[in-house]
């Protein structure tokens, strides 16, 4: 009898730990996405961040900032710093961000559209209705972003704000993260 109590109670503890061992690995796959998740974003905001500051005019003269809107922003930049700027876009699609690079081309050098290459750099966008905000010379970091439509030319800070859900429907929750950047070459302006 005490050999069965004994081997009850030791099922028991070993039915314990082995629950609270599962439960600590789900704990620590859940922090694990976490922060794989804002890494990731991170490291792509940086980039993004890099570009904008460095953005200037066109191989072909034309203004640092080709269109901006509130879900897409079109400037000038030597991403790739070989010596030629590209055209870059980004824009959000479905439930990702885009990125669209078109390198000139030619002589005299042109941005063909039908040349730009896409490629996805944010994936699992929680919807928002605003990526992009504005905001010109006079900004002190508590007014309001400039209104469409957005005068280009105006443009000194940048603010991107996103909402990303690598597990959508299942912990963890969207991670929102936001970026303000200044624009090198249009500070002066």
């Amino acid at each position: 009898m005490e050999v069965i109590i004994a081997v009850g109670i030791a099922s028991g503890i070993l039915f314990m730990v082995g629950l609270i061992g599962s439960q600590f690995s789900g704990v620590a796959n859940f922090v694990n996405l976490k922060l794989q998740n804002r890494q990731n974003t991170e490291q792509i905001f940086q980039t993004i961040t890099t570009e904008i500051r460095s953005a200037g005019p066109s191989a072909l003269g034309a203004y640092t900032i080709e269109s901006a809107s509130s879900t897409a922003l079109v400037f000038f930049s030597d991403i790739d710093r070989d010596g030629v700027i590209e055209r870059v876009r980004y824009f959000m699609g479905t439930s990702t961000i885009e990125k669209g690079t078109i390198k000139p081309s030619g002589n005299p050098l042109t941005y063909t559209t039908s040349t730009e290459v896409i490629k996805t750099v944010v994936p699992n966008l929680v919807s928002t209705s605003s990526l992009f905000q504005y905001f010109d010379a006079a900004y002190t970091g508590s007014q309001n972003p400039m209104t469409p439509p957005i005068d280009t030319s105006r443009i000194r800070i940048i603010k991107m704000t996103v909402s990303v859900d690598i597990n959508p429907g299942k912990s963890p929750l969207p991670e929102l993260l936001t970026t303000t950047v200044s624009v090198r070459n249009l500070r002066s302006n």
